[in-house]
């Protein structure tokens, strides 16, 4: 009986232990609660306003692209005038900056340093004309390639047969010649001259059939049948020198003759005449403008 009693207690206290095991083992096994996240509050949307039919519409965005602005007038007899191109067919667009004025009015100048080129920018505020545009051709060594005449002081020598020029005589009359049909006289009384080429339109508003297949920048000197004197800038590459020429004597600015100037890098005008405002910075150093001032 006391061998069947320890007997039975061993199971007892065995059965008791087993038991606490398997408590302690299913409370190690339960699973955790699952801590709810916290809630994001959703911002409530409102309906959008309706907009009152009797505001009144806006003015369109200044950058839009004007056709033509036609002729803005500025001080001293400067006028300025942007005229968009459309070549159609070879689907090229860009825009012309034409600037004229009356010479008689105004003093023209040829600016001439080749030891020491400047940005037409830095040529502009040195001076602070009604315009600066950029001149003839030059050298790699910034010489001129052809006759310079400045505030009465002549450097390089004429184009002979070719090419054209732009002269101001002693008496300050300004003029735009051919040079083969008027070669240039060194007894000539001129304080202002430049030479470059081609003439686009000859004296008389005869435009000049031009070789040239390459489009580039262009800029041109001109004259007008009222004797005007105006700048054409292209600051895009839109025309060969025979399509220049060509939209110069189909337009509507009465071109009596037309010269060609230095173009593609070169190209590039400013004008400060009051309403009248321009600026094309030249890509390069120039040696050589043209100054308009009052």
């Amino acid at each position: 009986m006391l061998y069947r009693f320890h007997q039975v207690m061993s199971l007892c206290t065995y059965g008791i232990s087993a038991l606490l095991a398997l408590i302690l083992l299913n409370a190690c096994t339960e699973p955790i609660g699952t801590v709810s996240p916290t809630p994001h509050t959703i911002p409530t949307l409102f309906p959008t306003l309706d907009i009152p039919s009797d505001i009144p519409e806006t003015d369109p965005p200044s950058d839009l692209v004007v056709p033509d602005t036609g002729w803005i007038a500025g001080s001293n007899s400067v006028e300025s005038r942007r005229i968009q191109v459309d070549l159609g067919a070879d689907l090229l667009s860009g825009s012309i900056t034409v600037v004229r004025f009356d010479p008689t009015i105004v003093r023209m100048r040829v600016a001439y340093d080749a030891d020491n080129p400047r940005l037409l920018s830095e040529w502009f505020n040195e001076t602070n004309p009604l315009i600066a545009v950029n001149g003839g051709f030059f050298t790699e060594e910034y010489r001129s390639t052809a006759l310079v005449i400045s505030d009465g002081a002549i450097s390089g020598q004429s184009y002979e047969n070719f090419g054209g020029m732009l002269a101001v005589a002693s008496d300050g009359t300004v003029s735009i010649r051919s040079l083969s049909q008027q070669p240039y006289n060194p007894d000539e009384s001129l304080v202002q001259a430049m030479q470059s080429f081609p003439m686009l339109i000859q004296p008389g508003g005869i435009p000049t059939d031009v070789d040239n297949i390459d489009r580039a920048q262009r800029t041109v000197v001109a004259q007008d049948r009222n004797g005007r004197i105006m700048f054409v800038v292209s600051p895009d590459r839109l025309f060969t020198l025979s399509g220049m020429a060509q939209w110069l004597s189909e337009s509507d600015l009465e071109i009596d003759s037309a010269l060609n100037l230095d173009g593609g890098s070169s190209t590039g005008i400013i004008v400060n005449a009051d309403a009248a405002q321009e600026q094309i910075e030249a890509l390069g150093r120039l040696p050589l403008i043209l100054l308009v001032e009052s």
